[in-house]
């Protein structure tokens, strides 16, 4: 017996803009434990059978008490480092996807006093493997080569939320009862 996949249920800030995306199960739990999400979309091909009941899968949910994102702060990590760095080697300007990439700490982390602080936001850049080993265990300048971009602490910006880059993966997939939702 093979059991359906359900679909997934696109989730929105109070002022309809996209803020994550959940499994059908947490829609569904969440819908009947919390009375400040409201349905805004069902999936009409989409549903649970129960012996005597029919339930449709939620396709959007929204929150309706808006949730700012003015004091969150960009997480440091791997995918987030590529982002900001525009999936790009900061040293050639080769193109990279997230299996060809590494990061390279602008100044080695055997160069720092107190080796934990080195991998940070403005010490980490993306590079491709050519351009990191050729760096080495040196500074940009000891090993002559050049940054194209400063390193900076990225600012809240939507493309560093996870639902971007979920929808930018399933851009060719995107459920129709989204499609208002997204752009």
């Amino acid at each position: 017996m093979s059991l359906k996949k359900h679909k997934d249920c696109l989730v929105l800030n109070a002022d309809y803009s996209p803020l994550t995306i959940i499994d059908h199960k947490k829609a569904i739990l969440c819908l009947y434990k919390n009375n400040s999400l409201e349905i805004i979309e069902f999936y009409s091909d989409d549903y649970l059978i129960g012996v005597e009941y029919k339930v449709f899968i939620p396709a959007v949910i929204r929150i309706k008490q808006y949730l700012s994102s003015n004091n969150w702060s960009v997480k440091f990590s791997k995918n987030n480092l590529l982002i900001r760095d525009n999936f790009i080697c900061q040293y050639c300007g080769k193109s990279m996807d997230k299996k060809s990439v590494t990061y390279d700490h602008i100044i080695p982390r055997s160069q720092w006093k107190k080796r934990s602080c080195a991998t940070n936001w403005t010490n980490i850049v993306s590079a491709c493997l050519n351009c990191n080993h050729k760096k080495g265990n040196k500074t940009p300048e000891q090993a002559h080569m050049k940054l194209i971009n400063i390193p900076i602490i990225p600012t809240k910006n939507k493309k560093y939320l996870s639902v971007t880059r979920i929808l930018s993966n399933i851009n060719n997939h995107l459920p129709e009862e989204w499609i208002n939702y997204i752009q």
